[in-house]
């Protein structure tokens, strides 16, 4: 148990400096069969990522919990730049506040919408190279992403004065919406 929760833990701080999909080169080169979503995650209705870890002294556990925290970081920040275009135009629409208050404050809901969202991501495949690189691939559905996307905003408006004294709950709930499905839609 020790053994697994220390290996989460590093996985945890070693995901922090995964900022992008590991470079063939540093995986031992993608063989030409491996499956297509190794270099296009993106699949109909879905936003995903994939994350790759090479062999290490941790061992097997540690190789996959490294390529889903590689993969779950890459999502995150991703969900994060779609959020942040929704949570900007609606805090836009509500505020009385100064530009730099809501750039800050949609950042702050857009942070909280990755958490969320990252609770929500499904594990769909993963694939073992020749060489003995491990890949993994995560994803989440457009109709989940909207979805937290529309509750979180919500929630953030509710619980912030500046936004919440504005807030008309059918018109703003439809601006929630909409601010939620076109930036969805600008990020495909």
């Amino acid at each position: 148990m020790k053994i697994v929760f220390a290996a989460a833990i590093a996985a945890l701080l070693f995901s922090g400096c995964a900022d992008k999909t590991p470079a063939s080169d540093e995986l031992g080169g993608i063989p030409e069969k491996a499956p297509a979503w190794i270099q296009d995650p993106d699949i109909a209705g879905r936003f995903a990522a994939t994350g790759g870890a090479t062999q290490s002294i941790g061992g097997v556990r540690f190789q996959q919990i490294e390529a889903r925290a590689r993969a779950s970081e890459i999502l995150r920040a991703r969900i994060e730049k779609i959020a942040i275009s929704a949570a900007t135009a609606c805090l836009n629409a509500l505020a009385t506040a100064n530009s730099d208050t809501i750039d800050a404050d949609a950042r702050l809901a857009s942070l909280m919408i990755g958490a969320r969202a990252s609770s929500q991501f499904e594990r769909a495949d993963n694939w073992w190279s020749p060489s003995r690189d491990y890949y993994a691939l995560l994803r989440i559905s457009e109709d989940k992403l909207e979805e937290t996307m529309i509750d979180a905003i919500g929630q953030f408006i509710k619980s912030n004065e500046t936004y919440s004294l504005n807030f008309g709950m059918l018109r703003d709930v439809k601006l929630i919406e909409n601010a939620a499905r076109n930036a969805i839609d600008a990020a495909k």
